[in-house]
């Protein structure tokens, strides 16, 4: 990237930081998120509930697991998408190579009655629903709602999916 758009994008970026208005978007989402995690943990003790991974303004999110996908080197990501505004549920796995394997057995556009999608500007995942396209942070009990309900539901989707 050439110095000086850098520094015109920096200039922009640090206009945009003093109106104060991006530093608590960010933290709104980030402590809702945290909150988010923590309700996992509370609801569901049967699964693995990683850390919160804030990232670089592109996504924030926590993995979530289960014994049987961790054999299987998978895991499941609640994804909150900075520049789409909206959570999604990501199928991942262990690591990018172990992903592109799964992904030959995963071209479905419906996974158990669930609409799933694919990216393939997307490495981190093998599969992908949106959970909520336009999530209303004042309305955080329902948000919560709906999230556990989604994840849950793609869980057992791809539980069922695996033992076929």
């Amino acid at each position: 990237m050439c110095m000086n758009r850098l520094n015109r994008l920096i200039r922009a970026y640090t206009l945009l930081l003093q109106k104060q208005e991006i530093q608590m978007a960010y933290r709104g989402i980030m402590d809702y998120l945290g909150k988010l995690r923590a309700e996992f943990v509370r609801r569901y003790p049967q699964w693995e509930v990683g850390g919160l991974y804030q990232g670089y303004m592109d996504m924030s999110y926590f993995s979530i697991g289960s014994q049987a996908l961790k054999e299987l080197g998978l895991k499941i990501a609640l994804v909150y998408l900075h520049e789409k505004g909206c959570f999604e549920v990501w199928l991942s796995a262990r690591n990018r190579e172990l992903a592109r394997r799964y992904e030959a057995g995963w071209h479905v556009l419906e996974l158990n009655g669930i609409a799933v999608h694919h990216e393939p500007d997307n490495p981190d995942a093998i599969l992908e629903q949106t959970l909520v396209a336009e999530p209303d942070f004042e309305k955080t009990a329902w948000l919560t709602e709906c999230l556990c309900q989604g994840v849950a539901q793609f869980m057992e989707a791809v539980r069922i999916h695996l033992s076929a």
